[in-house]
């Protein structure tokens, strides 16, 4: 007797086969997103924390350009909540509860103005050391698919009149 054609167990054989073979890449390629979807957004969340110390750098070098005390109007970042510094109108206002997310403008800057909005928001805040040094922090924290995301920078800046 004759019999062509495939059993059910070498069908079920075969359907386990080609399962296995559609979802190890399919997996593959899932984690492969998520990295690079995190490692992109941890990228840019650590220049924008890069960003927040160098604005209050050159808020500093303003202050004693203009004639002020280098510390001039950054009271609001000593508090804890910290403080948001814009990068296109240099203006410092206190986060209060929460600082606000960024926008990103068509110049291609980040700030707090028009622009299309984004999901990082900055926090900076300043720490006295001593009379002529403070500590400064900026915190880039943002929401994803994949949870809450947090960079911090640490940098001291020294009163250098």
């Amino acid at each position: 007797m004759n019999k062509s054609g495939f059993s059910l167990l070498e069908t079920t054989v075969a359907v386990a086969i080609l399962i296995i073979a559609v979802v190890g890449p399919l997996t593959l390629a899932s984690t492969s997103i998520k990295s690079f979807s995190q490692a992109k957004n941890g990228l840019l969340a650590a220049s924008l924390a890069q960003e927040g110390i160098e604005l209050v750098r050159n808020y500093r070098s303003s202050n004693v350009l203009g004639g002020r005390g280098w510390l001039f109007g950054t009271d609001t970042c000593f508090a804890a909540n910290g403080c948001a510094l814009d990068a296109v109108t240099s203006e410092i206002n206190s986060c209060g509860a929460s600082c606000q997310a960024l926008n990103l403008a068509a110049s291609g800057l980040y700030s707090y103005g028009a622009g299309a909005p984004t999901i990082f928001i900055r926090k900076i805040t300043l720490e006295a050391i001593g009379a002529n040094e403070i500590k400064i922090k900026s915190k880039v924290s943002w929401e994803e698919r994949f949870g809450q995301q947090s960079f911090e920078l640490e940098e001291y800046m020294l009163n250098w009149q």
